[in-house]
């Protein structure tokens, strides 16, 4: 949309121009301040774990964005997510993220098929 620069007052906006101005900025605008110590935990609990320095920041963004809203502990989630095996940990991720995302952008798992190594036929006379 043009800039359009004018001496006359600025109009009232329409509802649906305050739709998207609040589709387009108040939603994804909320800072949050996280303790240091659990912010290094969450961190330090994903390189553990196999994740680069940069995806373990994001992820524990996410989980202690999370915990905030909803008034509990990141601890907590993190001591649930520690009794998961990597296969399962790895899909929990991707769900959380996903949950966190713009719609139209999701994450997925590839899932590699294995072949039997024997064909099994009916033969039928």
């Amino acid at each position: 949309m043009a800039d359009f620069y004018t001496n006359l007052p600025p109009k009232d906006k329409d509802r649906l121009q305050k739709s998207i101005d609040k589709l387009t900025t108040e939603n994804y605008e909320s800072e949050y301040q996280f303790n240091v110590g659990e912010y290094d935990s969450a961190v330090a609990f994903f390189v553990k774990r196999g994740f680069t320095r940069t995806s373990a920041e994001s992820t524990a963004y996410v989980i202690l964005t999370q915990a905030k809203i909803d008034n509990i502990k990141p601890q907590e989630i993190l001591d649930q997510l520690s009794k998961a095996k990597p296969s399962l940990l790895s899909e929990l991720i991707t769900i959380i993220l996903n949950a966190n995302r713009y719609k139209s952008s999701r994450l997925g798992v590839r899932q590699t098929l294995t072949t039997k190594e024997t064909v099994s036929r009916n033969i039928i006379d």
